[in-house]
Order: C-alpha cells, then structure tokens, then sequence
C-alpha cells in the first residue's frame, strides 16, 4: 500500500486549499502550523530526532541566513511523518504548489516501481557510474557542475569523496525501508542538505534510485502529453536545475 501525504504550511494552504479538494485520490495534509491534517512545527521534529543543530549561514543554499531547518532539511518532516505511520509500504509526499490533470495514471505508472527514492528530477554529478538510469547534469542545466560545488556545503554531515547525487523535492516517494534508515541517520546525527544529501546518502548505503522526470524534460515511466504536471503553475524543465 502506498501513503499520500500533502505537505503545506501556515502561509500556503489557503492559497491551494481549493485545487486539494478536486483531487481523486485519498491523502493526508502534513501541516506545519497549519490547522489541518497531521499537524507539526520544529521543535515538535527536533525533539522527535534529538535534532541540536542549526542551518549553516555559510551555505550556498542558506545564503540570506533566514532558512530554518523543516525548509533547509526536508526531509526531517518526512522521516517524522514515518515515525508516526511506520508501517506503510511506500510514501508518496508532494509540496502542496503540485498539481498534476491526472493523478490517477501518475501513481498508475509506478505501481510496479521498486526504486527506494524517487525525485520530480534525480541526477548525479558527472562521471558518476552508479544508478545508471539516472543522468548526469550538465550544461543544458542552468546549474551545471557548480550544483555539486555547493553539495555538500558548510554544515552537510556528508563527504564530498565517493558518487554525488542531487535532486528537486517537490514530488518524492520513499520506500518504507528508505525512511526507516533515513530516521535512523537523524537521530545518529546524520543529516545535510535534502536534495542533496537524500540521493547520495540513499545511494552509498545500497538504495535504489529512479526519477520522474529525465534530462530531456521528458518521463520514462509515462506520456508528458497525456500526464501534466506543474510546480507553482510552472512546468519545470530540465534546464531549470
């Protein structure tokens, strides 16, 4: 059986309550200080992983200094939504600015996908040989090479040396076993960057990977024409990386 889980916030449910009605499948809202659904705020996922650290205000990413750790680690409120539903064969978790004309023949296309971690976009970084299905970024990116010069960063508990992977969290599906492990390394004190530090980690302890979306904007696993899917109304394309 497979979770669906709408992840919102206090300043973005209201904006896309509307379209989360017309959808015909069944979810549950994970709501940082929202009123709705499973309900959660950071020091209600710090005390659940002993989670002590700060976002890095040398990141790349954390740049402006305003970024605190359920936005800069995302996946700390996906491991703590497993915490409290354990037992659940996948996960699926979409950012609530998703919105897709046909959902059912979306999850339809990977009933029979085994991959542990699944991203709207996975890639790695180039020359990686490792989780052969999944592209190298490169210079159709607007990213290119340097999205690996900034992963891992300042305060990544991760190492540059060994395959690097990246990816975009808008849509993600983990397996159980995934976010069991995933759990298991945060509350070790384990932890980076999500897009980041989610594919690479997955990958070095013996994951598999797979992605939505592949480096000519298009999907492996099902017809963009007949299945569209859109981030903050925006159609996401490779190049965006």
């Amino acid at each position: 059986m497979s979770k669906k889980i709408i992840c919102t916030c206090e300043s973005t449910y209201k904006h896309y309550e509307a379209y989360w009605k017309t959808v015909d499948f069944d979810f549950e809202f994970l709501s940082d200080r929202s009123p709705i659904g499973i309900q959660y705020n950071e020091q209600m996922v710090r005390e659940k992983f002993d989670f002590k650290g700060d976002v890095s205000k040398n990141h790349f990413w954390n740049q402006q200094g305003n970024r605190n750790i359920i936005w800069f680690y995302a996946h700390l409120r996906m491991a703590y939504y497993y915490m409290l539903n354990p037992n659940e064969e996948w996960y699926w978790f979409m950012d609530d600015d998703v919105t897709c004309d046909n959902w059912s023949e979306f999850f339809k296309a990977f009933d029979n996908n085994d991959a542990d971690f699944i991203a709207y976009y996975t890639f790695k970084k180039s020359g990686v040989q490792s989780q052969s299905n999944i592209p190298e970024i490169d210079t159709n990116t607007h990213s290119g090479d340097l999205w690996f010069d900034r992963f891992p960063g300042d305060g990544d508990h991760i190492s540059k040396e060994g395959d690097l992977f990246g990816s975009f969290f808008p849509i993600v599906r983990f397996s159980n076993k995934s976010l069991q492990h995933l759990a298991v390394l945060l509350m070790s004190g384990a932890h980076g960057y999500s897009e980041g530090f989610v594919p690479t980690r997955l990958n070095r302890d013996g994951f598999k990977l797979d992605t939505i979306f592949n480096n000519k904007s298009e999907s492996d696993h099902f017809d963009i024409n007949k299945i569209n899917i859109k981030h903050k109304n925006t159609t996401v394309n490779w190049s965006w990386i």
